[in-house]
């Protein structure tokens, strides 16, 4: 049965191309070895931090984070929701002031970053988050480069994204597995703080559907190791595989991606995104999935109305990309400028008793 669900779960697409000298080869803990890529977003020369592209309406002075944003005509209703946006043009945001633009590294130019010490002490973009991002089913890196260039944009952040075991140009490295996709956020998290040396505080992760999976099984190791990542975005997340489609009432063997049983060992803040049309993931599986996280770390959620699983539309692009600011601000920004999350709060033994057995089963 295993097989049948792995089979069921995991469809990669037709490989898409990336530029050779752009690819960083990552070595998982299995020995296969997977590809990945380096946005680094434009930065205030002064401050270090993000520069960010206005949104439409937006003046163009206001580039980088800390500051408020209201939501473009995004009525707020209790609970986190949100609804749609109409008539909103396309929040590609080129506005003239930006002074350059998100540029894809190449792997000698990033080891130059951390060698000159670039971004302040602590290495490469020590002033800007680091998103680590886990794509979703049936997409590669690829498929994905254009909305990371929008995001690294948009937000003012590093991006950082890998394929999966057996997706991309990894499709020659055997089939994907749960254990696989462990072994690759593992190793595209190690690039990120050995060799690259970004801090963990600085790092945060966000998955969209499947990639909730291995997002949401690092943010409880690192919380496990006592040293947390700075965030975790979770976009269409989904209790555990076998629930999307039986509501089981327990974790049954065989399972994939048990979110629900790693969320109770977070210590960084969960920001939960879904769409209330989501046909693929039902919408109540985030907001069963946030119960589960310890108060304390649970950020606003963005609950839209209307939106389904496979896009975010250009409609509502601004309110979305309003409500990441609000939560990098607010919950990631202030952590980098030593204002404090309250984040990496201890784990008592038991917890980390039942974290090694999800991890080793």
């Amino acid at each position: 049965m295993g097989d049948a669900i792995s089979s069921l779960l995991f469809q990669p697409p037709p490989p898409t191309r990336l530029k050779e000298s752009k690819v960083i080869w990552l070595t998982n803990s299995f020995g296969k070895r997977i590809p990945s890529f380096f946005i680094e977003c434009a930065t205030d020369e002064r401050t270090g931090e993000g520069m960010r592209a206005p949104l439409p309406g937006e003046s163009n002075h206001h580039h980088h984070g800390g500051g408020e944003y209201d939501d473009h005509g995004g009525a707020v209703e209790e609970g986190g929701y949100y609804n749609n946006l109409p008539n909103n043009p396309s929040s590609h945001g080129t506005g003239s002031g930006m002074p350059t633009t998100p540029q894809i590294r190449t792997p000698k130019e990033l080891e130059m970053s951390v060698a000159m010490g670039r971004g302040g002490v602590g290495g490469l973009g020590h002033g800007a988050p680091t998103i680590l991002y886990s794509h979703a089913n049936a997409e590669d890196l690829g498929n994905i480069y254009p909305w990371c260039k929008f995001l690294s944009k948009m937000l003012g952040v590093n991006i950082f994204a890998y394929d999966y075991t057996g997706y991309g140009l990894a499709t020659d490295q055997g089939d994907p597995s749960e254990d696989y996709c462990f072994a690759d956020i593992s190793a595209a998290y190690s690039y990120l703080t050995t060799v690259l040396q970004i801090p963990p505080s600085s790092i945060v992760l966000y998955g969209r559907s499947l990639g909730s999976g291995p997002s949401c099984y690092l943010a409880a190791r690192t919380a496990e190791e006592n040293n947390p990542v700075g965030g975790l975005i979770l976009h269409a997340p989904f209790l555990s595989v076998y629930r999307i489609v039986l509501e089981s009432g327990c974790t049954l063997p065989g399972d994939r991606f048990p979110n629900v049983d790693f969320a109770p060992s977070i210590r960084s803040p969960v920001l939960f995104i879904h769409g209330t049309k989501d046909s693929i993931v039902p919408f109540n599986h985030s907001e069963r999935l946030m119960e589960t996280v310890l108060e304390p770390y649970r950020a606003e959620p963005v609950f839209i109305k209307g939106m389904g699983h496979n896009n975010v539309h250009a409609s509502v692009r601004p309110l979305f990309i309003c409500r990441l600011r609000k939560y990098l601000d607010r919950h990631v920004m202030s952590n980098l400028r030593g204002e404090g999350f309250g984040g990496g709060t201890k784990i008592e033994s038991r917890t980390r008793s039942k974290l090694a057995r999800l991890v080793v089963r």
